[in-house]
């Protein structure tokens, strides 16, 4: 078994401190428009609706906020026919004539 050395060690534990940092910061207007991938005059007009944090005039938002706003927002398809697209899949993967009688 090989041990790390103590440089090795701190550089491990650094980039966990900072993965773990990251999952849940907060961000500006401008990062979080960057992370939706909407633009900052659309999160304008929907922040009533967005959970945010005022400082005076500036807005943040945490990140796991957002994810949690998106995926209520998140649309499904009405009629998902699994039999068929798992029928569309080996046709593909096997070609038309193999899969006829499918």
């Amino acid at each position: 078994m090989n041990i790390p050395s103590e440089g090795e060690l701190k550089v491990i534990l650094r980039e966990a401190l900072e993965e773990i940092a990251d999952r849940d910061r907060y961000f500006p207007k401008s990062e979080a428009s960057a992370y939706l991938g909407m633009s900052v005059s659309n999160i304008e007009k929907r922040l009533a609706s967005i959970p945010h944090f005022r400082v005076g005039s500036k807005v943040m938002f945490r990140k796991s906020e957002l994810d949690r706003w998106m995926e209520k927002h998140r649309e499904k398809p009405a009629d998902l026919d699994l039999d068929r697209l798992a029928d569309e899949a080996v046709r593909a993967v096997l070609g038309t004539r193999k899969n006829a009688a499918l």
